[in-house]
Protein backbone atom coordinates (compact mmCIF):
# COMPACT_ATOMS: atom_id res chain seq x y z
CA UNK A 1 0.00 0.00 0.00
CA UNK A 2 1.21 3.50 -0.83
CA UNK A 3 1.55 5.93 2.09
CA UNK A 4 -0.64 8.56 0.41
CA UNK A 5 -3.43 6.21 -0.67
CA UNK A 6 -6.56 6.19 1.43
CA UNK A 7 -9.27 3.63 0.88
CA UNK A 8 -12.82 4.78 1.48
CA UNK A 9 -15.92 2.63 1.67
CA UNK A 10 -19.57 3.27 2.33
CA UNK A 11 -21.24 2.28 5.54
CA UNK A 12 -24.48 0.30 5.33
CA UNK A 13 -26.33 3.56 5.99
CA UNK A 14 -24.39 5.31 3.22
CA UNK A 15 -25.09 2.52 0.75
CA UNK A 16 -28.81 2.63 1.63
CA UNK A 17 -28.84 6.39 1.07
CA UNK A 18 -27.07 5.97 -2.27
CA UNK A 19 -29.57 3.30 -3.32
CA UNK A 20 -32.51 5.58 -2.45
CA UNK A 21 -30.95 8.46 -4.38
CA UNK A 22 -30.42 6.21 -7.40
CA UNK A 23 -34.09 5.19 -7.30
CA UNK A 24 -35.13 8.86 -7.20
CA UNK A 25 -32.92 9.64 -10.19
CA UNK A 26 -34.50 6.76 -12.12
CA UNK A 27 -37.99 8.13 -11.42
CA UNK A 28 -36.92 11.61 -12.50
CA UNK A 29 -35.29 10.33 -15.70
CA UNK A 30 -38.46 8.44 -16.64
CA UNK A 31 -40.61 11.53 -16.05
CA UNK A 32 -38.32 13.67 -18.19
CA UNK A 33 -38.23 11.05 -20.93
CA UNK A 34 -42.02 10.93 -21.04
CA UNK A 35 -42.31 14.74 -21.16
CA UNK A 36 -40.65 15.04 -24.59
CA UNK A 37 -41.02 13.48 -28.00
CA UNK A 38 -38.02 11.53 -29.28
CA UNK A 39 -36.94 14.45 -31.50
CA UNK A 40 -37.37 16.92 -28.64
CA UNK A 41 -35.25 14.70 -26.38
CA UNK A 42 -32.54 14.50 -29.04
CA UNK A 43 -32.55 18.29 -29.45
CA UNK A 44 -32.50 18.82 -25.68
CA UNK A 45 -29.57 16.42 -25.24
CA UNK A 46 -27.66 18.21 -28.00
CA UNK A 47 -28.28 21.60 -26.41
CA UNK A 48 -27.30 20.34 -22.95
CA UNK A 49 -24.10 18.79 -24.29
CA UNK A 50 -23.17 22.07 -25.99
CA UNK A 51 -23.97 24.06 -22.86
CA UNK A 52 -21.93 21.67 -20.74
CA UNK A 53 -18.96 22.03 -23.09
CA UNK A 54 -19.09 25.82 -22.78
CA UNK A 55 -19.40 25.64 -18.99
CA UNK A 56 -16.45 23.28 -18.70
CA UNK A 57 -14.33 25.47 -20.96
CA UNK A 58 -15.22 28.59 -18.99
CA UNK A 59 -14.51 26.86 -15.68
CA UNK A 60 -11.10 25.79 -16.91
CA UNK A 61 -10.33 29.35 -18.00
CA UNK A 62 -11.31 30.89 -14.68
CA UNK A 63 -9.64 28.28 -12.46
CA UNK A 64 -6.43 27.81 -14.42
CA UNK A 65 -3.35 29.53 -13.01
CA UNK A 66 -2.30 32.65 -14.92
CA UNK A 67 0.27 32.15 -17.63
CA UNK A 68 3.67 33.57 -16.75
Amino acid sequence: MHAKVQIASLTDEGRALLDRAYQEVTVLERALTEAFTPSERAALCDLLERATTVLVQQTRRTTAPPLA
